[in-house]
């Protein structure tokens, strides 16, 4: 049986600002093609749509040393619609998840599972061997799609983490997704077909280390998975008009929505130089966040020339030494009046201070010296 999910898109409400902004090319700041996945504009390589509708197809797959168990229809349920819904809600409607799925059988792959050597470090070439054994396997022409989707049987233990294969764009689930990330590994493997970085540290350091919970690029099962705003304006989630640049010396203050309700201007941009800015936006328990220990006006530095997995965007702490919640130090990171309201960006000449807190919304002033 082929069966189809998709979520549809709405139309994104778009904010009006009452003060003076810079221009918003100047915060803007261009990729750098030499740097993998760069987290900067412009990046290209051949990256899945961020907006309108992004087509998947799904295969499911057992091997003769780990045969399935279960149906298809049941790992397909297992990620779906719940991922697709998870993009509507991200992306303000500005994105559909549109995956067909095959849920007719397990297709056998030709080799054992433990034949692949699935483990950390695995090489393109073998990865692309068992993209192309699965192809191989299904003996069907796959429809026009953006990515393809390989999911195995959760009885796979040896297939036992969920890569991306940049090359084509597809995405190979693995026994992580059924035991730790559940269905949010979708969101975040999907993630690298449009281009994001990963947000945690390669070198084996904590999960946690550069952004803690704040976005499923980092800890997928973090409190606060939600894209940053950041990432929500590279997609196109995010206009322009959402958007207050800053790139001059000077005092200027700004009012933000929450990151997870629509409509309402969502983040400052603080250009630092060419390639670093500064971000703040303010997140709360709505949306996708519903599970966060702590809310405010979270600060993260970008930047362009670093690497995904070394810490392209770093969140900054404004109560260091807290001890954090829910198991991780900065996500108790940000800016309030309940606790630190003021934080001064060591070495970048930048402050910013909460003024208030009224409603929905924040204002908060930016120093640049």
């Amino acid at each position: 049986m082929i069966i189809t999910a998709c979520i549809a898109a709405f139309a994104s409400a778009r904010a009006t600002h009452h003060h003076p902004r810079a221009d918003i090319s100047a915060c803007k700041l261009a990729a750098n093609l030499d740097v993998y996945l760069s987290a900067g504009f412009g990046y290209e390589a051949n990256c899945a749509p961020s907006t309108g509708t992004l087509s998947a197809f799904m295969i499911f797959v057992d091997f003769i040393d780990e045969q399935a168990i279960e149906t298809p229809q049941s790992l397909y349920d297992f990620f779906l619609p719940a991922a697709a819904e998870w993009y509507a809600t991200s992306s303000y409607g500005a994105l559909a998840l549109n995956v067909t799925a095959d849920t007719s059988r397990f297709y056998r792959m030709p080799a054992a599972a433990t034949s692949y050597g699935w483990e950390r470090g695995l090489s393109s070439a073998t990865h692309q061997k068992y993209i192309q054994d699965a192809l191989d396997a299904y003996g069907e022409t796959i429809p026009p799609t953006d990515v393809l989707y390989v999911v195995p049987t959760a009885n796979a233990a040896a297939i036992s983490f969920s890569p991306t294969f940049m090359g084509d764009k597809s995405v190979t689930f693995g026994l992580d997704a059924y035991k730790t990330w559940k269905y949010l590994v979708l969101n975040h493997e999907t993630g690298h077909t449009m281009c994001l970085p990963d947000y945690y540290p390669f070198n084996g350091s904590a999960t946690g280390l550069y952004i803690g919970g704040w976005d499923l690029m980092g800890l997928i099962s973090g409190p606060s998975p939600d894209y940053f705003a950041w990432d929500k304006w590279r997609l196109g989630w995010l206009s322009d008009e959402q958007i207050d640049c800053v790139a001059e010396a000077g005092s200027t203050t700004h009012t933000l929505t929450p990151l997870g309700t629509t409509g309402g201007s969502k983040a400052v941009v603080i250009k630092h130089n060419s390639t670093d800015a500064l971000v703040a936006e303010l997140r709360s328990a709505n949306g996708l966040d519903f599970a966060s220990c702590s809310t405010g006006m979270l600060l993260y530095t970008v930047s362009t020339i670093t690497e995904t997995g070394e810490g392209p965007v770093r969140v900054l702490d404004a109560t260091p030494g807290s001890g954090g919640c829910l198991g991780d130090e900065l996500n108790d990171a940000p800016l309030s009046l309940k606790g630190t309201a003021s934080y001064t960006v060591p070495g970048w000449g930048i402050n910013v201070t909460i003024v208030s807190e009224a409603g929905d919304g924040v204002e908060i002033a930016v120093e640049v010296s």
